[in-house]
């Protein structure tokens, strides 16, 4: 990073293969009420026009920049945002998404208190047919320990990182892991245990867009894989950091395991995905006493695990009839 604005807001946008709906997202941040932005649009190496897009939205406002660089996913575009960055407060906009204009102004003003570290607004989960809002709407000071608890039982907050407004020496100690799917679980321990307390407005100003051609829409048996060591990873964090968290972010385990499990049951296997399959299997089953004493596992899914211990087959028809509809943030 380069010099530092003290109320200057760089907000990074990660840009691939979003024809359809990149004018969308960058219109939502250039109309923002809170105009002392950096628009970041990271070029991710698009195959499409996405990169002439971005040059002219640089065209029509001087406060996009425009960065091109070549394919590397999401969390190697987001990186190239945080170094490109000059402002004191970083956010982050996947390029399908897009924002309530009043967002920053929102997040900025949370973030005046000297003792919030990160401020965090509320999510709307936005389908082709139907808009999905958060039920109460409030706002609160949380500690970072809260703030996980929540997260780990998926009550209020989503693990994205998005929706939220982060000091900017922060994304620089904090880096996306290159190479990884499910790139936000790997670094959701790490960006909060290295702030005390989060400000937390839970109005809907971020909406995320459930898209049918995106990676989190189509997740690769890989992809499921990422999840579990995302979450085991987190585990390992909590243990040392977090004791009391132990049975909060096992939850999470619980469900990355099942999530890969429901993957692999419902698609074409390779070898090696059979093998993996097993693994998760026995993981499972060694860890089926947690999964029946947890409070937040449904009980559709320790009906499954006990079929599961039963017949692999059962557990694979169970699994067909509810179509993955057992969700999780």
């Amino acid at each position: 990073m380069n010099g530092v604005s003290e109320e200057l807001i760089s907000v990074i946008v990660p840009v691939y293969k979003v024809e359809k709906y990149l004018d969308r997202c960058v219109e939502s941040i250039v109309g923002q009420t809170y105009e002392n932005l950096e628009i970041i649009l990271v070029d991710d190496g698009s195959p499409d026009s996405c990169g002439d897009m971005c040059d002219a939205w640089a065209q029509r406002d001087s406060r996009v920049k425009v960065v091109h660089k070549k394919n590397g996913g999401l969390s190697d575009a987001r990186n190239a945002g945080v170094e490109a960055s000059t402002g004191a407060w970083i956010g982050f906009i996947d390029s399908d998404d897009y924002i309530a204009p009043d967002m920053y102004e929102r997040l900025h003003d949370l973030v005046k208190d000297p003792d919030v570290g990160i401020a965090i607004c509320g999510v709307a989960d936005v389908y082709s047919d139907h808009t999905e809002e958060p039920p109460v709407v409030q706002t609160s000071i949380m500690t970072s320990e809260e703030v996980l608890s929540d997260i780990f039982l998926n009550k209020t907050l989503m693990v994205g990182v998005p929706p939220r407004l982060y000091p900017a020496w922060l994304m620089c100690e904090v880096t996306s892991p290159v190479g990884k799917t499910h790139e936000d679980a790997f670094i959701v321990v790490d960006l909060f245990s290295r702030v005390e307390r989060v400000a937390v407005d839970t109005t809907p100003r971020y909406f995320y867009c459930h898209n049918e051609e995106t990676i989190t829409s189509s997740p690769s048996t890989r992809g499921l894989s990422d999840n579990v060591d995302a979450w085991e990873r987190n585990r390992q964090l909590v243990e040392k950091l977090y004791p009391n968290l132990i049975d909060d972010v096992m939850f999470r385990c619980y469900w990355a395991h099942f999530d890969v499990l429901d993957g692999l049951m419902l698609s074409d296997r390779s070898a090696d995905d059979e093998a993996r399959m097993n693994a998760v299997i026995a993981w499972l089953k060694d860890h089926r006493a947690g999964v029946y004493a947890h409070p937040h596992v449904s009980s559709k899914r320790k009906l499954a695990l006990r079929a599961l211990c039963l017949n692999k087959g059962l557990y694979r028809m169970l699994a067909k009839l509810q179509n993955r509809s057992i969700k999780y943030n």
